[in-house]
């Protein structure tokens, strides 16, 4: 009966992916924020990017999965970077996550045209486990018959690391890093519940066409020891430093399809993702909001980076 309750705890924090066991939720515009990807990206900026986002899974479907996330990041002296993360995760109704993220990162100069950056994460979340919310099937399991309520408050940590230079970006995080236990279940042995150690290896090269067009192609792995890996393979085309679209195909999941731009300082971003899966019965569609706000910097390594965007040009007008 324990393992039942366990079965629901895990699977619904999948955030949509029928095939996947992964307890991390997934963002569609990783390219234009990859500081929530990892933690070494803190401070690799010329500016300061303060970015939220709301994500909707099976819109339209009662009890979606959503997700609302703020974050920033900048650089201070001595080639320090730091950032923080906020989210509320909500898996459906019985799951929800709520938490913060602080991270710190230290960059190294390797040349005129390239750095490498250490980043490490701490991560204090609020776990909640809502039996009441929950459709009992087999009214005698004792484990999830009758209204309560079971929340634990876990800390765990992220590693990163990122080389990149003014037209590309590779990198490694290692999130859960510690797998520390949840708690949720009090019965269960330490295997059985506890945060899984999670691997993203990120990419990306920026190519410039001409002075106003360039394409950008990214890619997103990740994967744990006890599941196979999902990848994303973005494209994006960019604008001037002001406007871009893309496509996104996600393994075993979805197409996505995403827009933007750039007025002034703000930045404002929108995805559609078309799921592939046998969720689609569901829902076939997925939406995700971004917007930002970037703060310059006087001082930064390169003017831009394919970690940001081109330029802000006050003068531009993006329609």
């Amino acid at each position: 009966m324990k393992s039942t309750k366990i079965f629901f705890f895990l699977s619904l924090m999948l955030l949509g992916s029928l095939a996947q066991s992964q307890q991390l939720s997934r963002r569609s515009q990783f390219p234009v924020n990859t500081f929530m990807v990892n933690p070494a990206v803190a401070g690799t900026q010329r500016y300061s990017p303060i970015f939220a986002s709301y994500r909707q899974q099976w819109a339209g479907f009662k009890g979606a999965p959503t997700t609302i996330m703020a974050s920033g990041h900048t650089a201070l002296r001595n080639h320090l970077g730091v950032g923080a993360i906020f989210y509320n995760d909500d898996t459906g109704g019985a799951i929800s996550r709520a938490g913060a993220e602080i991270a710190g990162a230290y960059n190294v100069d390797l040349n005129n045209y390239d750095a490498i950056s250490f980043g490490l994460s701490l991560n204090a979340s609020q776990y909640s486990f809502d039996n009441s919310s929950l459709v009992v099937l087999d009214q005698t399991d004792l484990a999830l018959n009758g209204m309560q309520t079971e929340s634990t408050f876990n800390v765990d940590a992220t590693f990163g690391f990122l080389i990149y230079g003014q037209q590309y970006y590779a990198g490694l995080s290692v999130p859960q890093l510690i797998q520390t236990r949840l708690g949720i279940e009090e019965n269960s042995s330490d295997e059985e519940n506890r945060n899984m150690r999670h691997f993203q290896l990120m990419g990306s090269y920026r190519y410039y066409v001409n002075r106003t067009w360039d394409v950008q192609p990214s890619a997103l792995i990740r994967f744990t020891m006890v599941t196979p890996p999902q990848i994303d393979l973005n494209v994006r085309v960019n604008y001037d430093g002001t406007a871009w679209a893309g496509i996104t195909y996600r393994t075993r999941d979805a197409i996505a399809f995403m827009i933007g731009g750039i007025w002034k300082d703000f930045a404002l971003g929108y995805s559609y993702d078309i799921t592939t899966t046998s969720a689609r019965t569901l829902s076939p569609h997925t939406h995700e909001i971004t917007v930002g706000y970037y703060i310059e910097r006087k001082k930064g390594k390169f003017r831009s980076n394919s970690l940001g965007p081109k330029r802000l040009d006050r003068s531009k007008v993006v329609n």
